[in-house]
């Protein structure tokens, strides 16, 4: 047989290359359903090769059974049918399809001509099946001629062949290790469906071969319990421990799990969550997680809630969707009033217009686009990044005049990062092709002219020599969205050095603090040794380094608890707010305390809720409305004294892009 082919999403291209070396990769920017991929694989092979479709998530105990089931199927595929694979039922199955035979004895032949397919049963019906004997469950494998396959596309499904097609960069066999990444705009033209539903039912060439191998679909935790722990003992995984237990399943990749005195159960912790159920019913969690998906902070105070949400929903974003775009002269101006009056005569740095669009983009994901106006505001953004934002010299202006003209053309690593993030939060929202290329253009930009040999990135015409920590974090922030909307493996090669640049380098392991100024080899002279720690992007590197874990699977879970514990310890006054900065020994070199650190604190705190009491982070919420937040209206106090009197008296640009983050999703 030929070298492997994995079809899958480009998320996971660095788990398949450490499972599969020298396999060839057809890599989807997003999942399609089987038909694309079929369709991906007979375009990747020689018009007379056989190929064989096998899902991922299948188990095969009796190989010997299933090749010689193969030597079947090869004799019928060979003259041209479509072969699938039929597996003598064991028991009323309820989640599986099943293939329907003319006759009982069909199920004796080497390979039988299907007479239907049928979707998954309620429990009477599989039992009348069980005990019918013409009914098989279907497997999801198949093989056929590469050119027959092509054949029965054209005919029962020319979309999504032509769409395959166009999406993919060249067609026939990938040679040893290739990777063929799917142009994310005629892919998504794809129907997403099944190829039993495309092809399967509709074509006439289709036979299947009857087999028993010991199979099972490791599509529920109770298959994979069966397969991994066959005597019925516990299988645990990662920081798990139990006591008088039996039979369990216990896993996690973050939050330490002890179990005692319990049997036949799941428990699977992660950073984002836990979940918890009888292994018999596990098949049925899909319910019970998506609700919880969509809760933020599970036990956080719903009377809380309701009132950020009152915040975000009723007041700030309005009011920005109102007065933040300058209708006379375009763009978003970089400020508002204290009665909320646009400053328009103000310049526009070139990280506002970004923000923004991150902020309207990340309030169309969460289902807030009030009259129209996030949508509006979205394109509007992006046609002003696109035109007015670029700089005459290639990339991004530093800063813009109120009528649109460049003021500083200086290219900024902080800018760049802050428009790659900004588009790709846009793509993520709108699948927009502007947004689409805009966020291509930046990165490209980006590695191209601000990257260096330090390693990492620089700024060489605004940061004076120095290479700073606090562009290459939002690098990495824009770098996760756009591997997660987008799946490209250049992302996550990006995220990789950046994570390995924080930890060698960015991160302080005798204090636990992030240091932010230093020189082009990432040395710290005295000026970086003195420059202030701040707290505010120790929370924002924590909460960030969880969704390095979270994506990629990177163990980052120390790292980020040992930020917390400095910014929490060094970083804060006797009421808990955070200071703007600190030394390394917790004297408030800055003691003014402005909005976006508190917010940060709070989302890391979120996202790690052990590093605090249990309802800290309620009280620490409870703090911003009382000192920061002027409920029933979109102001705040951007900033507070040593004493807590409020200074400032304008509402920066900046500062929604914050509001979405820490509160948005609440």
């Amino acid at each position: 047989m030929a070298p492997a082919v994995a079809i899958a999403g480009a998320q996971w291209r660095s788990l398949l290359r450490q499972h599969l070396p020298g396999a060839g990769f057809l890599l989807e920017p997003f999942g399609r359903n089987s038909a694309p991929a079929v369709a991906a694989a007979a375009l990747s092979a020689d018009s007379d090769d056989l190929v064989l479709i096998l899902p991922a998530d299948h188990h095969i105990g009796d190989i010997p059974a299933f090749h010689e089931a193969l030597s079947r199927a090869v004799e019928a595929a060979t003259t041209g049918a479509l072969v699938t694979f039929g597996l003598h039922p064991e028991y009323a199955a309820t989640g599986y399809g099943y293939i329907e035979l003319n006759s009982t004895a069909d199920a004796e032949l080497s390979a039988a001509p299907v007479s239907r397919f049928v979707e998954k049963p309620d429990e009477p019906t599989a039992k009348a099946f069980l005990d019918g004997g013409r009914h098989l469950w279907n497997a999801g494998i198949f093989l056929f001629k590469a050119s027959s396959m092509i054949e029965a596309l054209e005919i029962h499904a020319p979309d999504i062949l032509n769409s395959v097609r166009n999406s993919l960069p060249t067609t026939g066999p990938l040679s040893i290790g290739e990777e063929r990444l799917f142009q994310r705009k005629s892919f998504s033209e794809a129907p997403s469906i099944s190829i039993d539903y495309a092809i399967m039912e509709k074509a006439d060439n289709v036979m299947v071969v009857p087999v028993a191998m010991d199979w099972t679909d490791l599509g529920d935790f109770r298959a994979l319990h069966a397969i991994r722990a066959p005597s019925g003992e516990s299988l645990l995984s990662g920081p798990t421990a139990e006591t008088g237990c039996r039979g369990n399943l216990v896993y996690s990749t973050g939050p330490r799990v002890a179990v005692h005195d319990l049997e036949g159960i799941v428990v699977a912790a992660s950073p984002s969550g836990v979940l918890v159920s009888r292994l018999d019913s596990a098949a049925g969690i899909r319910g019970a997680v998506e609700a919880a998906s969509r809760t933020t902070a599970p036990n956080f105070n719903p009377d809380l809630t309701a009132r950020a949400r009152a915040f975000i929903r009723d007041a700030m974003l309005p009011c920005w969707g109102e007065y933040g775009w300058d209708e006379k002269n375009g763009g978003f101006v970089e400020a508002l009033a204290g009665d909320l009056c646009p400053q328009t005569a103000k310049p526009r740095r070139g990280r506002v217009a970004p923000r923004q669009v991150f902020t309207f983009s990340t309030a169309l994901n969460i289902g807030w686009d009030k009259d129209g106006i996030a949508s509006r505001l979205v394109d509007q953004g992006l046609k002003f990044i696109d035109g007015p934002a670029r700089s005459p010299e290639g990339g991004w202006s530093h800063v813009l005049a109120p009528d649109q003209t460049p003021l500083d053309t200086r290219r900024d690593l902080y800018d760049h990062a802050f428009v790659a993030l900004g588009t790709s939060r846009a793509f993520d929202a709108t699948g927009d092709d502007t947004a689409e290329r805009l966020a291509v253009e930046a990165f490209e930009f980006i590695d191209t002219y601000l990257r260096d040999d330090g390693p990492g990135y620089t700024s060489p015409e605004t940061a004076d020599g120095k290479k700073l920590a606090n562009p290459h974090m939002h690098l990495l922030e824009a770098s996760l969205v756009w591997y997660e909307a987008s799946g490209d493996p250049i992302a996550r090669d990006r995220i990789d050095l950046l994570c390995g640049l924080f930890e060698s380098h960015m991160f302080d392991n005798r204090t636990g603090a992030l240091d932010e100024v230093f020189e082009q080899d990432w040395s710290i002279d005295r000026a970086g040794e003195c420059a202030p720690i701040e707290p505010g992007h120790c929370y924002e590197w924590a909460w960030l380094l969880s969704e390095v874990q979270r994506l990629t699977g990177r163990d980052t879970a120390s790292w980020a608890r040992r930020l917390i514990l400095f910014a929490d310890r060094f970083g804060r006054d006797e009421q808990g707010f955070s200071f703007d900065g600190v030394s390394r020994t917790g004297d408030p070199v800055l003691p003014t305390k402005r909005l976006w650190p508190q917010l940060e604190r709070f989302r890391a705190r979120l996202r790690f809720p052990e590093t605090a009491a249990p309802g800290e982070a309620d009280r620490e919420l409870e703090r911003l409305f009382a000192l920061y937040l002027i409920e029933g209206t979109p102001s705040w106090y951007d900033r507070l004294e040593p004493d807590y009197a409020p200074s400032g008296t304008l509402l920066p640009a900046s500062m929604p892009y914050h509001f979405m983050t820490a509160l948005g999703a609440l």
